[in-house]
């Protein structure tokens, strides 16, 4: 397999594995029978890398779930998603949706 249906393929691996903090690009690649240099290739076609795509994708999830659940502590979301480190998440979500994370669920903005 190479190419899109490879990348897919990676995508969804990654999906499924969001929760574990311990999701690696080198990970990721063995797991996919890919070099860690061809992972990074694939990701380059999307403008972006695949550490970068795997962040992404637990913002997102934390996103939505800031959104769906007022009861749900912020520590506790982002480390649902992989994101066990306050301090950093914090940093992160901000960076990316311009606010805090109990400031974005405050609002409930996109």
């Amino acid at each position: 397999m190479t190419g899109a249906p490879l990348l897919r393929g990676i995508h969804e691996f990654i999906d499924a594995r969001l929760s574990d903090p311990d999701l690696t690009p080198a990970g990721v690649a063995a797991a996919n029978h890919v070099s860690t240099r061809q992972l990074y290739r694939l990701f380059e076609t999307e403008g972006t890398t695949v550490a970068r795509w795997i962040r992404d994708r637990r913002l997102e999830r934390c996103r939505a779930d800031l959104l769906a659940s007022d009861r749900t502590g912020v520590s506790t979301v982002s480390a649902r998603w992989g994101m066990p480190d306050s301090s950093y998440f914090s940093r992160v979500f901000r960076q990316r949706y311009g606010c805090a994370p109990r400031d974005y669920r405050r609002t409930g903005s996109d």
